[in-house]
């Protein structure tokens, strides 16, 4: 059969009744397939992340400056400079984000357990743990193994306090070394540490804090990054949040469901008749312009595009000018064009004069982070604390080396900036400080670094750009740019992810999106029957599409939340 008969006979049997089923049925059991591994085969999941490992600090010999004629004379100040240069710190979160609680007996006599390339443990703590009533628990539970070569017997063990009982020697064995004593027994060389015991409940979460030494074969080398772990958790899986990228196997499938799903919606589409054909399409003829909030107009953009396809005669434009100048174009119009124009605002305008305003959606809002700054989640208090320059370097709010922050803000016509003020600060934003985003280049006073861009697309880019960077914009853009790969983190405030779910457990950074028009358009207009495609179904499946919740419901009713 040559090539292009095989392609008919496709086609044909893509658009049979039969052939349509069996793309419904394998892409829904390859979309399932990965729900079904996680919410009904292996319904634990350990997941760590190495948030941070490096280098313990600065080296008290390097405070000197390279040109200056009084050196560090002093000998004592060697083996510091020593013991400190060749000391890593490594910073482990570890949490439940399984469907389950995780009991001791799940890990089969297999705890998790972490190496580190070689390099001797000195030291370790447990650090902000969710649940504080657990911090002594889990540091009972850490197991200390000596490295196969040591002169303690192959795989000893070791408890917590015995580790820093023996900090104590190490400090004073390494400035006053002394010839080890007959008999004596040499201070273990701590290479492993194991949670023996752990138990987790649902969404519980702690970091481990680790202290290390590179081996004494590294003397001079690069310091080492190696991080391993070992374990099994039974009926679950333990996972390197780090790796999630990786193709593996419930995504390919995911993947591959998904991939049938659009075939098959291809296979519809092809099928069906063009929308303007729908005697429920309402079309209209002329122009009209939408203005308004940078952060909405491309979700408005997509629709605004579909209805002008599907009405050959109807032209709607979309223009990202910003909340407050959007509402303030649309209030000083001519009074013949007030069916030509609408204005949409993050939440509502402060001076509407007159202007009536429409629910659309539910958006909500992420602060977001360069990855460099090494936090996933901020409290509110911390987070206000860094717009009004208590915190001005991120080694203030984490673990780690300094790095300052750099605050990306929107200017003054922003909508997203307004409900920032108000639903997160509770106060101004604070003054322009900077053009770079780098340094305070302008001569402001203010304690902060703080630089301000057009649009949420800029800001994204510049917090992407730039070590410390922090900004805000809605969490479908913070979504889209993470899929991209970009190095920016959406974060959590006071222990809520930026979620419509989150809203009712007290996530604060979220508002309607509104469209205004002078009062109400003359029937028959085009802007009538655009505010009347937007509460269609096709308009509903694309906000929901990108992220937003509608405000208007299949049935016509108003969301709870856009009641307000």
């Amino acid at each position: 059969m040559r090539v292009t008969e095989t392609v008919q006979s496709l086609a044909e049997l893509l658009g049979s009744a039969q052939g349509l089923l069996g793309l419904l049925a394998a892409s829904v059991l390859t979309i399932a397939t990965p729900f079904a591994d996680r919410y009904l085969l292996r319904r634990k999941r350990l997941s760590y992340r190495v948030q941070y490992n490096s280098k313990i600090g600065l080296s008290p010999i390097d405070l000197r400056d390279d040109d200056g004629p009084v050196k560090h004379a002093d000998p004592q100040l060697k083996p510091i400079a020593e013991l400190l240069d060749r000391m890593t710190i490594v910073v482990i979160r570890i949490r439940n984000t399984g469907v389950e609680d995780i009991r001791k007996e799940d890990f089969d006599d297999q705890p998790l357990t972490f190496t580190f390339g070689g390099r001797t443990i000195w030291n370790a703590r447990i650090s902000e743990p969710s649940v504080e009533e657990h911090r002594a628990k889990l540091s009972k539970i850490l197991e200390f193994s000596t490295a196969e070569d040591s002169e303690q017997a192959p795989g000893h063990v070791d408890r917590l306090d015995e580790v820093r009982t023996s900090l104590g020697k190490r400090m004073i064995g390494w400035f006053r070394p002394s010839p080890q004593a007959a008999g004596e027994v040499a201070t273990p060389r701590w290479q492993g540490v194991s949670l023996d015991g752990l138990d987790l409940q649902r969404k519980e979460r702690f970091k481990l804090v680790v202290v290390l030494r590179e081996p004494e074969s590294n003397g001079t080398g690069e310091l080492t990054k190696d991080v391993d772990w070992s374990g099994h958790l039974s009926g679950g899986r333990i996972v390197n949040e780090k790796e999630q990228r990786r193709i593996t196997w419930p995504r390919a499938t995911a993947t591959v469901g998904t991939l049938l799903a659009g075939v098959l919606l291809a296979t519809l589409l092809a099928n069906t008749s063009r929308p303007a054909a729908d005697p429920a399409l309402a079309c209209g003829a002329g122009e009209v312009r939408v203005v308004g909030s940078s952060a909405f107009s491309p979700i408005m953009g997509n629709i605004a595009d579909a209805y002008s396809r599907a009405c050959g005669e109807a032209q709607v434009d979309t223009e990202p000018t910003g909340s407050i100048a959007g509402v303030r174009a649309l209030r000083l119009a001519d009074q013949d064009e007030r069916d030509e124009l609408a204005a949409l605002s993050d939440g509502r305008a402060g001076d509407a004069g007159g202007l009536v305003a429409r629910p659309l959606a539910v958006i909500v809002y992420a602060s977001v982070v360069n990855d460099s700054a090494g936090v996933d989640e901020l409290t509110l208090a911390q987070l206000r604390g860094i717009y009004t320059g208590r915190y001005r370097d991120w080694n203030e709010l984490r673990r780690g080396p300094s790095l300052p922050i750099r605050i990306v803000g929107r200017g003054q016509e922003s909508g997203s900036r307004r409900t920032f003020e108000q639903t997160v600060l509770g106060a101004s934003e604070g003054a322009l400080s900077s053009d770079s985003c780098e340094r305070r280049d302008r001569g402001s006073p203010e304690p902060t670094i703080r630089c301000e861009r057009s649009s949420e697309a800029e800001v994204l880019d510049e917090v992407a750009a730039t070590d410390g960077a922090i900004g805000y914009v809605d969490l479908s853009s913070a979504s889209a740019a993470r899929a991209q790969g970009l190095p920016v983190t959406a974060l959590e405030l006071d222990g809520e992810y930026p979620d419509v779910n989150g809203i009712a457990a007290g996530y604060p950074f979220w508002t309607i999106e509104y469209l205004y028009t002078r009062g109400t358009p003359e029937e028959g207009s085009l802007l009538a029957r655009f505010l009347g495609y937007l509460r269609s179904g096709t308009a509903r499946d694309e906000l929901q599409s990108a992220g937003y919740t509608p405000c208007v419901g299949t049935d016509g009713s108003l969301h709870p939340l856009c009641r307000g």
